[in-house]
């Protein structure tokens, strides 16, 4: 029997999400079971001292950058099957992001500039137009807390933040366009074997008319850009009907589809490991 070994996200990348991101894999896990495949999980912590080489796939959420950096050595010396690889879940960083996506043009997003926090010197505004405001993220990973990805009104808000960030030991952050439009939120696995969305705040959403195609096939290549296989990401609907992709990140929590995404993802994992079955058969 095929094995596969499931690592929790840390609690300090789960802000408001600790249950539902431990329920998602735990979910795949029980799933897994089903489809006749060894599975176990473990904290982070656990992972850190375990002896991880005699797992057939492994599947972590963990997001610290020292934990990849390990598994990536382990993907590398032990040949074991990751999903998602630590390579793709480095590349979510917010920094690596946008430069995985300006490489593809069909993945349109915000006006969207770059800048490293040092110093005393305050930054100087961005180039494109910020009548409508603003946002300030981290430009490493996504969101800790409530004040890592901020709106700003007007660019005299922006040297606080920066200063916040400097405090927390942040080193680089990105300015990115306001859009007006309905925000949606998308899941999907593969790409290509399952997608859905739902809008962020159904009672406030005004269902601009949109192509579905268009946003499936914009997630798929935001996914393909970072060689995702289980994602989630955020996406505006503009009033013309214009989509433009905001985030994608590994491992979201799927919280409100959770039952069905488990099926569709342990569908994935199963996949891929009875392709390691067929190259190992004698």
């Amino acid at each position: 029997m095929v094995s596969c070994l499931g690592i929790f996200r840390e609690l300090t990348n789960s802000p408001n999400r600790e249950s539902d991101d431990a329920l998602i894999l735990k979910a795949v896990m029980d799933q897994l079971g089903i489809y006749k495949t060894h599975t176990q999980t473990m904290t982070p912590e656990e992972a850190d001292t375990a002896d991880l080489s005699s797992w057939d796939m492994i599947v972590p959420m963990c997001e610290s950058y020292p934990r990849l950096r390990r598994l990536a050595a382990l993907r590398r010396s032990q040949n074991v099957v990751m999903v998602n690889p630590p390579e793709s879940v480095l590349a979510c960083y917010r920094l690596a992001m946008i430069e995985a996506f300006s490489h593809d043009p069909s993945i349109l997003i915000p006006h969207t500039e770059t800048r490293t926090i040092q110093g005393s010197a305050q930054m100087r505004p961005p180039a494109f137009d910020i009548a409508n405001g603003l946002w300030v993220k981290r430009g490493d990973v996504h969101n800790t807390c409530s004040h890592d990805v901020v709106y700003a009104q007007d660019w005299s808000e922006v040297e606080a933040i920066r200063q916040d960030f400097a405090g927390r030991e942040i080193s680089s952050l990105v300015l990115q366009q306001h859009v007006d439009g309905d925000l949606v939120k998308f899941y999907g696995v593969g790409p290509g074997r399952w997608f859905t969305y739902f809008y962020h705040d159904p009672a406030t959403a005004r269902k601009i008319p949109f192509d579905i195609d268009i946003l499936a096939a914009m997630a798929a290549a935001g996914a393909s850009a970072l060689k995702l296989e289980v994602f989630g990401g955020d996406a505006i609907i503009t009033p013309s009907g214009r989509l433009c992709l905001i985030d994608i990140n590994s491992w979201p929590s799927f919280a409100r589809v959770r039952a069905e995404a488990a099926i569709q993802i342990a569908w994935q994992l199963r996949t891929r490991l009875k392709t390691l079955q067929a190259v190992r058969k004698p």
